[in-house]
């Protein structure tokens, strides 16, 4: 399939594709109270936007409401997703859980001005794998309140998903976090991030792709990992990252995977509209994704 880069969404950010019964539905932070979605058959040509999510006096967040992904479970539509806690003042970002009918909404909260869970720490970046009969799911810590050897640390953990969709069972376990020489490249008010999680399922083997570095620089980019088991532990590439800017390309991050119906991946990643101005101002990008000699490898676009 030969896709047009870059895709013509601008002002987005993390963007997710899922594919549903013959179409393609793309969701991104896109809406300054909710989201918006787009949807193509093609994954060039796309309409919209449409507004598939809008917070009402149920939802438990008000602002900074980023990453939703959508997953279908028995014939309903699930959409996990970030938002600010109402009820606080200070920067208490938690996942929230919204279902609908359609994949294009509208997605309603399913818990009464309450996120999905409360593990007492910031949360956002919600991704779920199917595995069989058990769903996981891989979230970010946040690091605004986060300290690790003096400097506030973003991670990423993972916890069953709950047989009802709509919670989970147990605690959350850290899987991943900021080592690596690269990840460490950019930093903004002495932080430093793994978060974005979105995992992929080959050969036996769980590939969990990330990002790392500030979203505002041109350091962000897209690292990988590898794993037994959904749990863990992951074991980072050793020449990552997989993804990093070119003299064309600025912050490329927080990807998702679509396959096809043909059986082809491609990953879905944003990056900065004005490669000479890094902000939070992002395009789509959509490439072909293959593995080789047991990871992952992705290549920018030729445009």
């Amino acid at each position: 399939m030969k896709i047009k880069n870059p895709v013509p969404i601008t002002n987005i950010g993390d963007p997710y594709v899922f594919y549903n019964r013959g179409k393609y539905y793309l969701y991104a932070t896109s809406h300054f109270n909710g989201y918006y979605c787009w949807t193509s058959e093609n994954l060039s040509d796309w309409e919209g936007p449409y507004t598939c999510y809008k917070a009402s006096s149920r939802s438990f967040g008000n602002s900074c409401f980023w990453a939703p992904e959508v997953y279908e479970f028995d014939g309903k539509y699930y959409m996990y997703y970030t938002a600010q806690w109402k009820i606080y003042k200070e920067e208490a970002l938690r996942i929230g859980v919204a279902v609908a009918e359609h994949p294009l909404g509208p997605f309603e909260d399913v818990h009464e001005e309450r996120p999905m869970f409360d593990f007492r720490y910031g949360a956002l970046d919600a991704h779920i794998l199917k595995d069989g009969e058990t769903n996981y799911l891989y979230y970010s810590r946040a690091g605004a309140d986060h300290f690790v050897n003096g400097a506030r640390e973003s991670e990423i953990y993972v916890v069953r998903l709950g047989k009802d969709y709509v919670s989970v069972e147990g605690e959350g376990k850290q899987i991943l976090r900021p080592e690596q020489p690269w990840e460490r490249a950019a930093n903004e008010n002495n932080q430093y991030w793994n978060e974005g999680a979105f995992v992929v399922k080959q050969g036996g083997k769980y590939h969990m792709m990330y990002s790392a570095n500030y979203f505002a620089s041109r350091d962000y980019g897209i690292g990988g990992a590898v794993a037994d088991d959904p749990m863990g532990p992951f074991v980072k590439y050793e020449d990552n990252p997989v993804l990093s800017g070119s003299d064309k390309i600025s912050g490329p991050g927080h990807n998702s995977v679509v396959q096809s119906p043909e059986g082809e991946y491609y990953c879905v990643y944003h990056a900065h509209t004005d490669c000479n101005n890094p902000s939070g101002d992002r395009q789509v990008y959509i490439v072909p994704l293959y593995f080789e000699n047991g990871r992952i490898r992705v290549t920018h676009p030729d445009i």
